[in-house]
């Protein structure tokens, strides 16, 4: 098949429960594509300077990486596009939006540029979890405070409530911001025609790759849109039986025994 570009989810995709990833092999798919002109396009909510030091130790040209659910897009270090809140986003969201009772009993995390922001008073437990994929946390009296640029705002939530938040907040947010299911538990709030979808779109008009030509990989809810997308999708075994449903394909390996490579490794470079 003649594909330019592949674009892999890392929680629950490339990446191992504990977040840890088979680097051998990695760094070998790596170079094998780009001997084919292919890039890899590492797509995740995660912060940028998280999903930098996740990766520091793989070197590769072809190697691209979509941050903040879209919102940051890096190559070699650099930055391609920056889909940040503005300024006057940000104050209506923290003076206005996040005093509504769509946000009752829910934790706050502002994701920047230099850091990531919660309120003082949040649980140890969230601070703790958020800690494996925010650098820098901080905690501060008032989000009003932060002087960042802020990439996306992140909601904690309960897991069984996510589905019916998204709907909620793209209501109250409607035509300003956007709001996707992260997966486990956290909704992200973004700028408006930010996510996974478009960022590989903007990249696939940069590159002038045709949709035929992509494959992709997902888990998620958030990864939906492109599966859909993409003539040669694959949905992870372990994803759950909706997300498999909207995919070409499912593959024969879980994310636990690198599904994304294995798969890259038998189907693009056998």
């Amino acid at each position: 098949m003649a594909i330019k570009l592949i674009a892999t989810d890392l929680n629950g995709t490339l990446l191992h429960a504990d977040q840890r990833y088979n680097r051998d092999l990695l760094q070998q798919t790596l170079t094998a594509l780009a001997a084919r002109d292919i890039k890899l396009v590492l797509s995740s909510g995660n912060q940028y300077e998280h999903l930098k030091q996740l990766f520091a130790d793989v070197t590769a040209d072809n190697l691209v990486m979509v941050a903040e659910n879209g919102a940051s897009i890096f190559s070699q270090d650099q930055q391609l596009f920056d889909g940040s809140l503005s300024a006057a986003q940000l104050e209506q969201f923290v003076t206005v939006d996040r005093h509504q009772s769509v946000f009752d009993g829910a934790y706050l995390i502002l994701v920047g540029a230099k850091g990531s922001y919660t309120e003082v008073g949040a649980p140890q437990a969230l601070l703790k979890a958020a800690a494996k994929f925010y650098d820098n946390l901080q905690q501060v009296p008032n989000l009003a405070q932060v002087d960042d640029q802020i990439k996306k705002i992140s909601v904690s939530t309960l897991p069984d409530q996510a589905a019916q938040l998204v709907t909620d907040l793209n209501t109250l947010l409607a035509g300003r911001l956007k709001a996707h299911d992260s997966g486990y538990g956290v909704v992200d709030i973004v700028n408006t025609g930010v996510g996974k979808l478009p960022a590989v779109q903007w990249l696939m008009q940069r590159w002038q790759v045709a949709p035929t030509e992509v494959m992709v990989f997902g888990d998620g809810d958030n990864d939906v849109p492109l599966l859909r997308f993409a003539t040669h999708s694959y949905a992870m075994a372990n994803a759950d039986a909706s997300v498999r449903a909207v995919a070409a394909h499912v593959t024969a390996w879980d994310n636990e025994h690198d599904g994304v490579l294995n798969t890259i490794q038998s189907q693009v470079l056998r």
